[in-house]
């Protein structure tokens, strides 16, 4: 089961309908991959293949089901990240 925090969990199942932004780590071809989280019903923004990760939008009811899937290794909210007090 990927790594999440519990906290983003309990908002997932508490909100199954509400919209949330992440970041999904994968293994694998991050194109495959990107392919295989939209058929789940992602909207995938932008895929990082030096990371391998995906930004995506999806329901939380989605965003449960993909921590089931194997080649997903970690979820994470996605948040903007200011560096060099920009």
């Amino acid at each position: 089961m990927a790594k999440v925090d519990p906290s983003l969990r309990a908002e997932w199942k508490d909100n199954p309908r509400s919209s949330f932004s992440l970041i999904v780590r994968v293994t694998g071809d991050v194109g495959e991959r990107r392919e295989m989280l939209e058929d789940l019903g992602c909207q995938v923004k932008r895929a990082f293949r030096l990371t391998n990760s995906v930004s995506v939008r999806c329901s939380g009811a989605v965003a449960l089901t993909l921590t089931r899937r194997r080649w997903v290794t970690k979820v994470e909210r996605d948040s903007i990240i200011r560096a060099l007090g920009g």
